[in-house]
């Protein structure tokens, strides 16, 4: 179960922040799409498989670019037999770990019929330090699922990014809204994903 933790641990930590390398974009979970949610639709952009246990695959809408996108949809599954309340509090505690050195990230946590949600957001500054260039929040809602006889845990996330050149507006409307996007992601359809 510990080694189960630390392997899922390890791969929903990788920071979104980093840029994907070109690949063919499969739709390993068998997601109909596109993705509609709060009035955008998200078509599959990027997808990975990279160990036997995981699967990632990344949404965007018509005309955002993956490198510096507005708002990106991503699905996750990873197989193996997890206590759903140790994956969210092992995130936590890498939110908390990056909030030591950054004053930018801040999260919550919410649970709800054995599901929980984890609204953070954190940044990539300047080297100074005196300078957000990128803002990112996300809400990932995690659950317990089971797909193809093999349980797991499905990530179902949203990330909004701000930049240098909106960064008012981003907080602005972070401030003003901060409720409906989790209301949004905590209120959809979750897919009935199978392995391909």
């Amino acid at each position: 179960m510990a080694k189960n933790l630390k392997f899922l641990v390890a791969l929903f930590s990788l920071v979104t922040f980093s840029l994907h390398a070109q690949n063919k974009t499969i739709d390993y979970l068998s997601i109909p799409g596109p993705i509609k949610l709060d009035n955008k639709t998200y078509n599959l952009v990027w997808s990975s498989h990279p160990s036997e246990n995981y699967y990632k695959q990344e949404y965007l809408s018509p005309g955002e670019k993956i490198e510096k996108y507005n708002t990106l949809t991503l699905i996750e599954f990873v197989k193996g037999d997890f206590d759903l309340k140790d994956v969210v509090d092992q995130k936590v505690s890498e939110i908390e770990k990056m909030k030591q050195s950054n004053p930018v990230v801040n999260y919550e946590t919410y649970e709800n019929n054995g599901e929980y949600i984890v609204d953070f957001l954190m940044s990539e500054n300047s080297k100074d330090g005196k300078e957000i260039l990128i803002a990112e929040r996300n809400i990932y809602r995690y659950k317990l699922v089971t797909v193809n006889e093999s349980k797991g845990v499905l990530l179902f996330a949203v990330s909004e990014r701000g930049y240098k050149e909106n960064m008012a507006q981003f907080f602005n409307n972070l401030k003003n809204n901060s409720t409906h996007l989790i209301e949004v992601v905590g209120n959809y359809k979750l897919p009935d994903v199978q392995l391909k």
